[in-house]
């Protein structure tokens, strides 16, 4: 996060006060998800069928209340004089900073289970978590932030959420795992990271969206 919030400031010159209220969205959009993914439980589908429960869980649980948290979180950025790519790298800087705090929920939740079970934490499996959900959150966000910038240009792009939900939720399922069909989570996020330069690059292009500058 800090290396991102660096790069988009000295290379992409985005304001600091721009980039620090992206990452303070990026923790306040936590907390909502969180709630829901507390209270909800986990075979709340097929329990008879654990890999279809999983699924469902991973795209609706995770993927579509993530996702629609942060694009809500997104709409609060700052849009005057940002063009669409200055606008998705803020979003990305909003995924990033959602991402790294979720990451230290996510290894505080694992150690208190590994110590309620007296058992032993599997650092390879959670540092892989760790590091790849930097990627897929980053790019899941810039998808959500395409979508909110085609809004506002009043030619919505839903298709740009969508993915987004379904990439996550595709992500969150095959990296819970423990067998070789984790490994599948490797072209969830390449395609994430292609979507999201496909999208930006089809807005851009969009006759529809007209004056690259947001306004007042």
């Amino acid at each position: 996060m800090i290396a991102g919030f660096f790069l988009f400031m000295l290379k992409m010159k985005i304001k600091p006060l721009h980039l620090l209220f992206a990452i303070l969205l990026g923790l306040v959009a936590i907390v909502p998800g969180s709630l829901i993914q507390y209270f909800i439980p986990k075979t709340i589908f097929f329990a008879n069928y654990p890999i279809l429960n999983s699924l469902l869980v991973s795209l609706i649980i995770y993927g579509l209340t993530e996702e629609i948290f942060k694009a809500a979180f997104i709409i609060p950025l700052p849009k005057k004089n940002y063009t669409p790519f200055l606008f998705l790298c803020l979003s990305m800087m909003m995924g990033l900073s959602f991402c790294c705090f979720e990451s230290v929920v996510y290894f505080l939740d694992d150690m208190q289970l590994a110590i309620n079970r007296d058992a032993q934490l599997i650092y390879p499996l959670i540092f892989t978590r760790l590091f790849t959900s930097d990627v897929i959150h980053t790019a899941c966000a810039g998808l959500c932030g395409l979508f909110i910038y085609s809004c506002f240009q009043k030619s919505p792009k839903v298709s740009n959420l969508l993915i987004a939900i379904l990439l996550h939720g595709l992500y969150d399922f095959f990296v819970a795992f423990k067998n070789g069909l984790r490994w599948f989570f490797i072209p969830v996020l390449i395609l994430s990271v292609l979507e999201c330069r496909i999208k930006y690059k089809d807005l851009v292009s969009d006759d529809s969206i007209g004056d690259p500058q947001f306004s007042e």
